[in-house]
């Protein structure tokens, strides 16, 4: 029975607009403020069931809650005895993300899906620090506003139905089998990391152009999924990084402690992609992308290709081979005959040819030598002798000294170390090896007794997320960074870390002749202390495992400590606040180290 022409509450029922196995979806018009809404009204035989109404009144209070740009706004929701049990949210003008892929097809450039999905990821972040998972995430639950805005929408609608209800209602999988989750089809209880999986195959449809478990049925695609069973997006799109191709895989990973633990963090290691290409304000570049996709492909491709080229440069001249060859390797997958790009493999190949024969060179002359020592010594044998007759030598001629294996270094493991990802096969001219990085000897010249000192060689210190370093006795850098750049002697060196916020921090790093010398290293947070002043006063407050009442933390705060190498200069703490009659109240707080913080609220009773 169609409810266009009806009321529901103050709310005008207009057209429909969609519907689905839970719902349908009307265009509706707020007759008190008078504006245009969306009205989302549940199945009645969904609405009949007491225990649906009430997970949906919990879900519409939880998603009230939220306030984002890219989240879209609830605006009420029924009442629990209310005849029909409905949701009203702002209304978009627009096209959901489906409906532009399906016209657009697959994205021509990989870091356009990497755009979309950073702000996706944005939304979801503010939901999870609000304890809120969407559980239903998939192209069809995004809007593409005419300004090009994305909003997020249809928050914990899954969780209106239990497992063996999804399977069955209206002869389809609700919550979307191809996104869903191996621990949803299992049946266990999710978390954040659930939206983590839907997101990635969110990200490899939009990479690809095609869903990464995608079967003939759902029964296949469910078995697939829990086999994790997928092709490698580089196979077909060659235009992918490295980089985003692994974001992509630990999104997908079969186990969740191996993906991303929440959404903030995979919307920081996007941004952090994008940045490094110079895609630093992601919203006016998805606005402009969806004004004119055309256009701004064609002029986005060429702002990739330039960076590439000048981090592959830089790279070059910063020893970094295996990433520098990542770098070109992409170029040429955008632009096959990049002159620039040829003209460095060219050099980095024929810089190799030359240390082959320079290496070459150097045991031919060792060689030369020994026969050279060997023959003399057997020239004065010869001229001692009293005849010409062959003896037996009983004492050598000569001692000499051959040329023994330099021992291969050893891992420290108090060091993190950059991995060196072995890059793709290149296109010709240049398929170029590194060599690996080989101990620090010192050298002693004829004529000398003590060790020729080695040249200094570059080396990158990366500090997460950034702060002041002192290489062993030296002066403090000038600067609190992220990444610094120093010149050292190979061998093993002190590490100071220091900051406004953060402790004195001490590690250890041995640097190589030769080869990439990047290291990893981590400030550490100050603690801060915790207090809170809700009511009621005897409430219960949960970080982490430890509890206390209300009460007690104005006497004995929480002390907050962070583990090494945060994100950013804050303490994220996640805290729970409970009481008989009363909801539970999830939240988030970001707090400054080092200091105390007092937070103050109200549980609303049940």
């Amino acid at each position: 029975m169609t409810l266009i022409g009806r009321n529901i509450g103050r709310y005008r029922i207009l057209e429909e607009l969609g519907s689905g196995g839970m719902s349908i979806v009307y265009k509706g018009l707020d007759t008190t403020l008078d504006r245009e809404v969306a009205v989302k009204v549940l199945h009645p035989h969904l609405a009949m069931k007491s225990e649906s109404r009430r997970r949906f009144a919990r879900e519409a209070k939880a998603v009230a809650r939220l306030h984002h740009p890219n989240i879209l706004e609830v605006f009420d929701f029924s009442a629990e005895g209310a005849q029909d049990a409905f949701l009203v949210t702002e209304y978009v003008r627009g096209r959901t993300l489906k409906e532009y892929l399906d016209e657009l097809g697959r994205l021509e450039l990989p870091e356009l899906a990497a755009m979309m999905l950073h702000e996706i990821a944005a939304a979801l972040a503010h939901a999870h620090e609000s304890g809120v998972i969407h559980r239903d995430l998939k192209p069809e639950n995004v809007m593409v506003r005419e300004d090009g805005l994305l909003k997020l929408m249809d928050f914990g609608i899954a969780k209106l139905l239990d497992i063996e209800e999804r399977m069955t209602v209206t002869g389809a999988l609700v919550g979307s089998p191809a996104h869903m989750a191996p621990e949803i089809i299992e049946g266990h209880e999710v978390g954040p990391e659930a939206d983590i999986f839907s997101l990635g195959t969110i990200l490899y449809a939009l990479i690809v152009g095609k869903l990464p478990f995608a079967a003939p049925n759902a029964t296949a695609t469910l078995k697939r999924i829990l086999d994790g069973a997928y092709e490698d997006p580089r196979q077909r799109v060659p235009t992918l990084s490295d980089e985003l191709a692994e974001i992509c895989a630990r999104c997908l990973s079969r186990d969740p402690s191996r993906r991303y633990p929440n959404a903030g963090k995979l919307r920081d290691a996007l941004g952090d992609y994008l940045t490094g290409l110079g895609f630093a304000r992601v919203g006016e570049e998805l606005a402009s992308f969806f004004a004119d996709p055309p256009s701004y492909q064609k002029l986005m491709r060429p702002r990739i290709i330039a960076t590439l080229l000048e981090r592959g440069e830089r790279m070059l001249v910063e020893k970094r081979t295996p990433r520098a060859l990542a770098c070109l390797n992409q170029v040429l997958a955008l632009d096959a005959g990049n002159a620039r790009a040829h003209a460095l493999l060219a050099g980095l190949a024929r810089e190799r040819r030359i240390k082959q024969w320079r290496a070459r060179g150097l045991k031919l002359g060792a060689g030369l030598l020994v026969v050279s020592v060997l023959g003399a010594g057997l020239h004065l044998l010869r001229r001692r002798a009293p005849d010409a007759r062959p003896a037996t030598v009983g004492v050598a001629p000569a001692s000499v000294v051959l040329p023994t294996p330099k021992p291969k270094p050893a891992t420290d493991p108090g060091v993190e170390k950059a991995p060196a990802t072995e890059p793709s096969p290149l296109p010709p001219p240049a398929a170029v090896e590194s060599s690996p990085p080989r101990r620090p000897q010192a050298r002693v010249e004829p004529g000398r007794t003590e060790p020729v000192r080695l040249a200094l060689v570059p080396a990158s210190i990366l500090v997460r997320p950034y702060g002041y370093i002192r290489v062993d006795d030296g002066q403090r850098s000038e600067q609190p960074l992220a990444r610094h750049a120093v010149e050292v002697s190979p061998g093993r060196h002190t590490i100071t870390i220091t900051c406004d916020y953060c402790e004195d921090a001490q590690e250890t790093i041995e640097v190589w002749p030769e080869g990439e010398n990047v290291f990893r290293l981590r400030a550490q947070l100050k603690p801060s202390r915790l207090v809170f002043a809700y009511e009621p006063a005897d409430a219960q407050v949960r970080v982490g495992d430890q509890v206390r009442t209300v009460r007690e933390t104005q006497e004995h705060p929480f002390d907050i400590r962070s583990p090494s190498g945060p994100a950013s200069f804050q303490h994220r703490v996640e805290y729970e606040v409970s009481h008989n009659g009363y909801l539970t109240e999830k939240r988030v707080a970001l707090i400054e180290p080092g200091k105390s913080t007092t937070l103050r609220g109200s549980l609303v009773a049940e």
